[in-house]
C-alpha cells in the first residue's frame, strides 16, 4: 500500500531524514577532512624535520667534516687521520723505528713441573709481579703459564706456550711497548731441586725474540726532528694530525736509508667536504620545499596548513640561525649559499678557501660548540622531542578527530530516532487515510 504522492511510509521518513541530517554530514565530512590533511602535512613536515636531525647527527657523529685529506708518497708505511688544527702542507719522514715489547723464550722439557720452593718475579715499568712457586708446585708448564696469567691480571706481563722443535718455550712477553717496559726476569729461595735447577738455567739461557723499545720517526728526512712514542701511534706530535707507523724504511750496514723519504700531504679535500654536507644540505631543503608545499598549496587548491604559524615558526627559525652563523664569519665565508627561495647549495671553493686561511674554522663554524649545524640541531629538538611541540600537535589532531567520531555515532544514532520517528508518524497517516477509504466506500 501506499501514501501520498504514492510513496510508502519508510522511503517517506527515510526522505525527510536525510533531508535534516544532510547537512550535518557535510560539516562533519569537511571538518574530519580538513583534521585528516593536516595531520598528515604534519606528519609529513616531522618526517623531514626528523630527516634533518639525522643528516646532523650523522655528520657530528661520524667523520664529521671531513674537509681535508692525507695521502702519502707510498704505501704501507703509516696512516694518518686529520682533526681540527691541521695545517695544509707537506711532511718528508722517515719510519726508524717501530714500537715493541720485551718478549723473551724459556726452553723447558715438556714433563717438567713446577718446584716445591722458589720465588719468579718479574719486573715491568716499576712493578714487580712475584710469584710464589709453592703454591702451584707440581703443576704442568700450562699451569706454571696459567699462574703468571692469572696474578698478572692482563697487565704488565702475559705467558704463553710454544712447541719447537721437540721442546716447548715458555714465552714471556711485555703487555705494553715502549722503552720503559723492558721486562727483568729472577728466580730466588730454591730448594736446588731437579725442577728448580731446570727452570734456573733455563732463565739463565733465555733468549730475548724482541727488545722493548719505542717507535722513532724522523721527520724533516735522515737527521731531522725526532719524534718518539710509546706505541706505534702518533697522537699528540703535530697539531691536527694523528699518525699511525706500520713499518720501518730499510737501512744499510753503515745505517744510512736505502729509499726516499716518505711525503705525507695534507690538502683540502673539496669532493669530501661536499659529501659531509650534501646530507644536510638536502635534509634542508627538502623540509622547506615541504613547509612550503604544506602552507601555500598549489592553483585552485587550498594548502592544508594555510596560515599556521607553527610550521612556518619552525623555518624562520632555521633561517635566522642562516642569516646570523656567528664566528664572526658570514654564509657566504662558511661556503653556504641561500637563493631566493631559501634554499641552500654549498660554495665549495669558498670552504676550501677558509680551510686554507685558517685551519679548523671550517669545523668549528658548522660542528663547534656555537656552531651554525649545533644551533640548529638544538632548535630542532624541542619540536621532535618525546612530548615535543609537533607530537602534541599530532594529539591535539587525533583529539580532534576522535570528537568529530563520537559526533558522527552521536549524530547517527539521533538520526535513526528522527527516522523512526518519521516512520512512525506516515505509517499512522498510511492508516487513517486506508481507514478514510473503507468508510467513504460504504456510502
Amino acid at each position: 500500500m501506499f501514501g501520498m504522492n504514492g510513496m510508502d511510509p519508510s522511503t517517506m521518513a527515510q526522505m525527510l531524514m536525510s533531508a535534516e541530517r544532510s547537512p550535518l554530514d557535510n560539516l562533519l565530512k569537511s571538518q574530519r577532512t580538513q583534521l585528516s590533511a593536516q595531520k598528515d602535512a604534519y606528519s609529513k613536515i616531522k618526517g623531514k624535520l626528523q630527516a634533518l636531525q639525522d643528516a646532523i647527527k650523522t655528520l657530528k657523529a661520524g667523520k664529521g667534516l671531513q674537509s681535508q685529506a692525507a695521502s702519502f708518497s707510498a704505501e704501507g708505511y703509516a696512516s694518518a687521520s686529520l682533526k681540527s688544527g691541521a695545517v695544509n702542507g707537506d711532511y718528508q719522514l722517515y719510519v726508524k723505528q717501530l714500537a715493541q715489547a720485551d718478549q723473551y723464550s724459556l726452553a723447558l722439557d715438556e714433563n717438567w713441573t713446577v718446584p716445591a720452593q722458589g720465588v719468579l718475579e718479574i719486573t715491568v715499568a716499576g712493578q714487580t709481579l712475584s710469584l710464589d712457586l709453592a703454591d702451584h708446585a707440581g703443576k704442568s708448564l700450562a699451569g706454571l703459564r696459567d699462574a703468571i696469567n692469572q696474578a698478572a691480571g692482563g697487565a704488565g706481563v702475559q705467558a704463553s706456550l710454544v712447541r719447537s722443535n721437540g721442546q716447548t718455550h715458555l714465552m714471556l712477553t711485555g703487555a705494553k711497548t715502549g722503552a720503559d717496559q723492558a721486562l727483568s726476569i729472577s728466580l730466588n729461595g730454591g730448594d736446588g731441586s731437579a725442577a728448580y735447577t731446570e727452570l734456573e738455567a733455563a732463565l739463565a739461557g733465555k733468549t730475548q725474540l724482541s727488545q722493548a723499545q719505542d717507535a722513532i720517526v724522523e721527520l724533516g728526512g735522515a737527521g731531522g726532528l725526532e719524534l718518539k712514542s710509546a706505541s706505534n701511534s702518533f697522537d699528540n706530535h703535530i697539531d691536527g694530525l694523528n699518525l699511525t707507523v706500520q713499518k720501518a724504511h730499510a737501512r744499510d750496514g753503515g745505517g744510512n736509508y736505502t729509499d726516499a723519504p716518505l711525503t705525507l700531504t695534507v690538502a683540502t679535500d673539496k669532493t669530501a667536504i661536499e659529501e659531509s654536507l650534501k646530507g644536510v644540505v638536502s635534509a634542508y631543503n627538502a623540509l622547506v620545499a615541504e613547509v612550503e608545499q604544506q602552507t601555500k598549496g598549489g592553483e585552485g587548491k587550498t594548502a592544508a596548513l594555510s596560515g599556521d604559524s607553527l610550521s612556518r615558526g619552525l623555518v624562520g627559525r632555521l633561517r635566522s640561525i642562516l642569516s646570523n652563523p656567528g664566528g664572526g664569519l658570514s654564509l657566504a665565508e662558511i661556503g653556504i649559499k641561500t637563493d631566493r627561495y631559501g634554499k641552500l647549495s654549498l660554495d665549495t671553493e669558498a670552504m676550501a678557501k677558509l680551510q686554507q686561511s685558517s685551519p679548523g674554522a671550517l669545523e668549528e663554524a658548522l660542528t663547534g660548540a656555537g656552531g651554525l649545524l649545533t644551533r640548529m640541531e638544538t632548535d630542532i629538538k624541542p619540536y621532535l622531542d618525546r612530548n615535543g611541540i609537533l607530537v602534541q600537535r599530532d594529539r591535539s589532531l587525533k583529539l580532534g578527530l576522535d570528537r568529530l567520531t563520537d559526533r558522527q555515532e552521536a549524530l547517527d544514532s539521533r538520526m535513526d530516532k528522527v527516522y523512526q520517528r518519521y516512520l512512525a508518524q506516515f505509517t499512522r497517516m498510511q492508516t487513517l487515510a486506508q481507514q478514510m477509504q473503507q468508510t467513504m466506500s460504504m456510502f
